[in-house]
């Protein structure tokens, strides 16, 4: 029989498909054992008989055996939809059809049977029945991807229809880039160039990097579309679009939306329940623990390059790494040896592709000197591709994939020097900048090489505080044990003790074993194991191979690591006489608790040396070793994968007799979930693509269970559970992204958002209260902006003090106040210190603004600019002289869009903004004032850009042209929007270098958005009076987070709704004393360090007495300008103080963060107000248990 793996292309092979899809609905129904050798022909049930007819390509007679398993079982809805495979696949369609719809009548709400039924249809070329299928389909389940994306296919000649029913493909997969590019296509077919831009850009953000020829398609393509030329964007488009079919990445989207769905050894979880596979009555089902028991067993499989060595070697000097490069079962596999009376390693290095393993293309070669310590597959540069790096006596040696299934060895110098003695290698974000740093261990401590994110490593471990214990490390993990948000490191040591060091963050870790409870002399061992063995949320150790067998569990309790003495019991009992080499906690059989398997050598060598232990939620651990292969012995390492992409666990082990793949068959008999993440890779890059380190948590019912993504694919088991409540992911830059009922193969994509940016500003515009900007911009508390090694400058002390405009259409008088909201809904705290409101009245025929930017300080102030008569520049042009006036013309959220971005957010290429305001303008009194927005970069992207001289941030800056002809800046940074929809205001008296050209040039590298953009000449004294109002109510309260949008398409700033929130917890809070809810009206009199103290979801409303106003007079308009004085820090694993609301700022402090000689005032006025209003203590405990408490974000 060809196994399950070795019929993977099913693209190009439709018996292939259908034996896959099959095997994947039959299995769900319990009637293929994998765990035996497939039957003669003739014997067996029928439908096991079908699959074997298949494998073996006799279509008649799998026909018979089907229709034989409907005869003896016509209630099995499987076999209906087996069978009409077959048929479709045979092209008899009307037996297709008329079998779908009986089964139909037996099943009637079985999506598989419709979906293939409008199949049919199509085939059949009965489009209106297919699509009327289809229709009734998306009703019922409004998240079947399938049918949305078969309805646009069959609407391809109607676009606007088409399009809706491809945004829905797109919003139900976001990481499948296969909408994304026919998105593309059709906006460009519709003129809407900016549209077209953005699921472009999309693409890129999201796919490996492309071939050489998709990247030049791609880019002429951006370059067309940044050029408004749609037409002959179609033609660059459909190019990109042939070239991208073939990558991997396309395939795998079509997997995901196209029908048939087709993966091997993969079926869909909810084809579980309509197969009415699971049977809760079932003697099958054990009630206690939520699971079925079911034949399983794990196999040896043959085949791989590096195994079946016959020369004689020591074990111990074997080497293996695994890698699943596609998330679809196909795998890079690394091993070596070292034959005895010898100091080189023998290198393989395999491919596995449709089940079918076959030496690499390496270019350089793989063979190398010196004998090989350890090897790690990671995606280095970030570009979508597993690369090898290999620690040997020689250095570490680096093998670039290059994308193609072949690599290329690195021979330049790329930073990783004096590694020869590296016995251990881990991949992680370690100072959370977005990239994976390389932590290695050694036979003198550790080496700490960090990513600088253009390809090199910086050698760090000194200035980290990882270089202090010199004793030789033998094994390195990490995780978050603290749940603090970020990922901790585990070493073990040679002499067999364990060292739990503390991530700190800003680069600096430390030592805390002894506080965490390792201390214990006992706790030694020479192998240890991270995981959640008792699905508490909290990480646990098991350290085996200690002094006469002794193994150790210990379970996290209160920040303590304490001895599970029961489970130690049983292990150390099991493990007699066994040197332990390697663990790994894998939940084999898909139960939802955490079993282990251990690699090792036993001191009877007839006797196992490899385990397997059952963790069974009530009787504890149990040894199940007797499931894995008996010829399977001894080994001294293993690595975990889905080798046939099934749901299960597989077991890659490295042997005595080289490499060697147990496969499990049977664990996936009972339920689970596949999660992957996608991060942004481009114009973010705020975590690695893969969500190495992130935290994925999964809520099932009375099932909780938590893991650290540690490779490209999360497996948990759910037992018989058939309803999952919720997923979290928290990446490793800490943000939160919470999927409400998630699917059974969830594919997670990072959000693009602002976790940090200012409080929200909503006005009563005379019917509803409106979103109009951001506050408070100016301050960025404990923010980074250079780093040179220890030393760090961080962003200004000054509160933000700010005049913004409110137009006075956007606020009116509600029963005699006029009523502003401030909202505080992201990953941060706010010190609201002073608000104000003053009422500016002027005639209409004038318009008045302030100036909105961002400058350092003094920052400018309450000076109100009177314009009479706007003027548009004569012309305005880009760097690549693209005409982009049309979109400055008018304040109407159409944005100046056609830069390229970097791989960074908030970080664009040079770009420039060329503007001719005419000849004979009068450089008297000329004022340019631009409108706009900006997406900026935070603290951690920050921290990655100090790293390396790729990408620098360049503030705005003006050049004019002198006498020579040539640009000459002459204001360096005009600033820029601070936030959303802000007015930028440039003086241009006397900046002129000659007589009449009146060319502008706007230069930057910031991803800044211009809507509008005009000048004004001469001087205009129109009347203006100024009134202040008096505020009489000030009030705080927890409101919730608003849902957020696109305001004016795809270029345009996150705009949030005031009426459609969520509430539950959202955030990881920083903690502290923040004021309690109530009458807040005395803090925000006087800028006085005595202020609001706000955290995610609260609100201050602000009550202003409009009945002190003058009557205006006829032809006045009467704006507002609101000021705001206060500091705003965020939650970012970069900001200095970032996890805590103290320490608290204050006017007179000398920085922030301040030292030891600096303290917020401690008068008696102070403390009386500490003692007053901040008695709302604030802890991360609520973060920390939503998801198994049910508390997440539900939209009201």
């Amino acid at each position: 029989m060809v196994s399950l793996i070795q019929i993977r292309k099913f693209r190009f092979n439709p018996l292939a498909s259908l034996l896959i899809f099959l095997i994947l609905v039959l299995v769900v129904a319990g009637c293929v054992s994998k765990t035996k050798e497939p039957a003669k022909i003739g014997n067996g049930n029928p439908k096991d008989l079908a699959l074997q007819y298949l494998s073996q390509n006799q279509l008649d007679e799998a026909e018979a055996a089907f229709q034989q398993a409907i005869k003896q079982d016509p209630h099995d809805t499987s076999s209906y939809v087996g069978l009409t495979r077959l048929y479709l696949l045979r092209q008899n369609y009307d037996d297709a059809e008329s079998l779908a719809k009986k089964g139909l009548e037996l099943s009637p709400g079985n999506e598989d049977l419709k979906l293939l039924l409008a199949k049919i249809y199509t085939l059949k070329n009965e489009m209106d029945k297919a699509s009327t299928l289809l229709k009734e389909l998306i009703e019922k389940n409004g998240r079947d991807v399938m049918a949305y994306y078969m309805l646009a296919e069959l609407d391809s000649g109607n676009l606007p229809s088409q399009k809706i029913y491809l945004l829905k493909v797109q919003q139900l997969a976001p990481a499948n880039i296969v909408p994304l590019i026919v998105l593309s296509e059709l906006f460009a077919q519709t003129g809407n160039t900016d549209s077209s831009l953005y699921y472009l850009q999309s693409v890129k953000k999201i796919a490996p990097a492309f071939s050489g020829a998709a990247d030049i398609a791609y880019k002429k393509s951006l370059a067309a579309l940044q050029s408004n030329q749609p037409q002959q964007a179609i033609a660059l488009l459909k190019q990109f679009h042939e070239l991208m079919k073939i990558s991997p990445e396309y395939g795998t989207g079509l997997d995901e939306i196209e029908i048939p769905k087709m993966v091997a050894g993969y079926f869909d979880f909810d084809t579980n329940i309509k197969v009415s596979a699971f049977d809760s009555s079932s003697n099958n089902q054990s009630v206690a623990n939520n699971s079925f028991k079911a034949p399983l067993s794990f196999k040896l499989i043959e085949g791989i390059p590096g195994s079946g060595v016959k020369a004689n070697f020591d074990i111990t000097n074997s080497v293996m790494a695994v890698a699943d490069y596609d998330v679809q079962a196909n795998m890079y596999v690394y091993s070596s040896y070292v034959a005895n009376g010898s100091n080189t390693s023998t290198p393989f290095l395999s491919v596995n592709q449709s089940g079918t393993f076959k030496e690499c293309t390496v270019t350089g070669g793989i063979e190398h000197k010196g004998k090989d310590m350890d090897a790690t597959f990671a995606d280095f540069d970030n570009d979508g591709y597993q690369d090898l790096f290999i620690a040997t006596t020689n250095g570490i040696l680096v093998f670039k994939n290059r994308g193609d299934g072949s690599f290329e060895k690195i021979t330049e110098n790329i930073g990783l020097n004096n590694s020869n003695n590296v016995t251990t290698l881990l991949f992680g974000d370690f100072d959370q900048d977005g990239d994976l740093d390389l932590l290695t261990g050694t036979k003198s401590g550790k080496m700490f090489f960090r990513n600088n994110g253009d390809g090199t490593f910086t050698e760090n471990a000194a200035a980290m505080n990882l270089s202090q214990d010199k004793n030789p490390v033998t094994h390195l993990d990490f995780g978050d044990w603290d749940n603090d948000g970020d990922i901790d490191i585990f070493a073990l040591e040679e002499n067999g003790t364990i060292h739990l060091i503390n991530n700190n963050r800003h680069s600096n870790f430390s030592d805390v074993s002894a506080n965490a409870g390792l201390s214990n002399p006992a706790y030694k061992g020479t192998a240890m194991g991270i995981g959640d063995y008792n699905n508490d949320g909290a990480l646990d150790i098991l350290i085996a191979g200690g002094e006469h067998g002794k193994c150790f569990l210990l379970k996290s309790e209160s920040g303590q690591f304490v001895a599970d003495e029961a489970a130690s019991s049983q292990l150390s009992n099991y493990l007699q006489g066994v040197k332990i080499y390697d663990i790994s906690f894998v939940d084999y059989d898909n139960d939802g608790h955490q079993d282990i398997a251990i690699a090792g050598v036993n001191s009877n060598t007839n006797q196992q040396g490899v385990k397997l232990f059952h963790n069974d939620e009530v009787k504890g651990f149990s040894d199940a070793s007797s499931l894995l292969p008996p010829q399977l012995l001894q080994a001294n390492k293993l690595a975990l994968a889905d080798f046939n992409f099934d749901g299960d666990r597989d077991i890659f082990f490295s042997a005595t007799t080289g490499i060697e793949l147990a496969r499990n068959d049977g664990g996936n008999f009972n339920n689970f979930v596949q999660v992957q993440l996608t991060g942004l890779s481009f114009g973010s890059s705020k975590n690695n693509r893969t969500g190495v380190g992130a935290q994925v948590e999964l809520k099932a019912g009375d099932l909780y269970q938590v893991k650290t993504v540690k490779g490209p694919l999360v497996e948990f088991g759910v037992g018989s559970r058939t309803k999952l409540d919720a997923l979290r992911i928290i990446w490793p830059n800490g943000v939160p992204q919470t999927i409400v009922d998630p699917t059974r193969k969830q594919r997670a994509l990072e959000q693009a958002q602002l976790k940090g940016s200012c409080p929200y500003l909503f006005t009563w515009d005379g019917k509803q209260f409106v979103f109009l900007k951001d506050m408070l911009w100016r301050s960025a508390l404990g923010m980074p902006v250079a780093i040179n090694g220890k030393d760090t400058t961080y962003a200004y002390k000054e509160p933000s003090k700010e005049w913004l405009l409110i137009p006075g259409e956007k606020l009116k008088p509600r029963n005699g106040l006029y009523t502003l909201k401030v909202s505080e809904e992201l990953w941060e705290a706010v010190y609201f210190d002073k608000a104000s409101l003053v009422a500016i009245d002027h005639p209409d025929s004038i318009d008045t603004y302030v100036d909105e930017k961002f400058v350092a300080p003094p920052y400018p102030g309450k000076k109100i600019y009177q314009v009479a008569n706007a003027q548009l520049p004569v012309s305005a042009v880009d760097e690549k002289g693209n005409n982009v006036l049309p979109k400055l013309e008018k304040y109407d959220f159409n944005y100046v869009s056609n830069f390229s971005l970097t791989k960074f957010q908030g970080v664009a290429e040079e770009h420039d903004l060329i503007l001719d305001l005419g000849k004979n303008v009068d450089q008297n009194n000329l004022m340019l004032y631009m409108r706009g927005w900006i997406f900026p970069p935070d603290a951690s992207i920050n921290t990655a850009l100090t790293q390396t001289d790729t990408y620098k941030i360049q503030s705005p800056s003006l050049q004019v042209m002198n006498k020579e002809g040539k640009w000459q800046t002459v204001i360096k940074d005009i600033g820029y929007p601070m936030g959303r929809d802000k007015m930028v205001i440039v003086d241009l008296r006397n900046k002129f270098l000659t007589p009449d050209d009146r060319r502008i040039r706007i230069r930057t590298t910031m991803q800044i958005y211009w809507d509008q953009i005009f000048f004004s000449t001469g001087k205009t004294n129109a009347p203006v009076k100024s009134t202040e109002l008096k505020m009489v109510n000030a009030i705080l309260d927890f409101r919730g987070y608003s849902e957020s949008y696109r305001k004016g398409g795809p270029f345009g700033p996150e705009w949030v709704d005031y009426y459609n929130t969520s509430k539950g917890q959202k955030w990881r809070d920083l903690t502290g004393y923040y004021t309690r809810y109530g009458n807040v009206l005395p803090l925000l009199q006087e800028a006085d360090d005595e202020y609001i103290i706000c955290n995610g979801g609260d609100e201050v409303t602000m009550d202003f007495d409009a009945g002190k106003l003058p009557p205006l007079p006829k032809g006045w308009k009467r704006d507002f300008l609101i000021y705001s004085e206060g500091w705003v820090k965020d939650g970012d694993l970069n900001t200095a103080h970032g996890q805590t609301v103290a320490p608290l700022p204050f006017h007179a402090m000398p920085s922030y963060p301040y030292g030891k000689n600096a303290a917020y005032p401690n008068d008696k006025r102070h403390r009386e107000y500490q003692q007053k209003y901040n008695t709302r203590e604030v802890t991360t405990d609520d973060f920390k248990n939503a998801i198994r408490l049910g508390a997440y974000q539900n939209r009201e």
